[in-house]
């Protein structure tokens, strides 16, 4: 019985997606939650280190989150769609909208930026047992309705040329 509860344990929380369709219904299924995506390669160093803190995060923010993993070699066309270049690279996701985009391997850039979203565990503590969302939580619903363009897409709307 010790054994099977060590292994509920150490079961994996963050989903390495397989294509593009599994990318779609991992957003979708996940509902009012956030979406941390990182974009990473399998020969990439300061994807290696960054894994574990990712795992840490799943289980610490799976409340409000779902860490999803994709490989550029295998997923071009995600990598393309987000613009990915440098890896890691992150995304924050929301109800199928883009919310933030990162690069870099920093532990404590992701755990600011799922603090951000997400707020700080104390406060999802008491959510969690059914006290009211404090104010941090206000801010979180008027973003997830911005759509985020791309650079090259923005300069098309505010052009000067006729």
């Amino acid at each position: 019985m010790a054994a099977a509860a060590k292994e509920k344990n150490t079961t994996k929380k963050v989903i390495t997606v397989q294509s593009k369709d599994d990318f779609d219904r991992i957003v979708a299924e996940a509902g009012n939650k956030h979406v941390l995506v990182e974009f990473f390669a399998t020969w990439c160093g300061p994807c290696a280190l960054i894994g574990p803190r990712l795992e840490e995060f799943a289980q610490e923010y799976a409340d409000c989150l779902v860490i999803i993993k994709v490989d550029v070699d295998d997923n071009e066309d995600l990598a393309e769609e987000y613009d990915v270049s440098s890896m890691p690279s992150f995304l924050i996701i929301k109800n199928k909208i883009k919310l933030e985009q990162f690069v870099g391997s920093s532990g404590e850039r992701v755990h600011s930026t799922l603090q951000k979203f997400c707020g700080k565990r104390d406060e999802k503590t008491a959510t969690a047992a059914g006290a009211s969302a404090g104010p941090s939580q206000k801010p979180n619903r008027m973003v997830s309705m911005i759509k985020v363009v791309s650079p090259s897409k923005a300069n098309v709307m505010h052009s000067d040329k006729k």
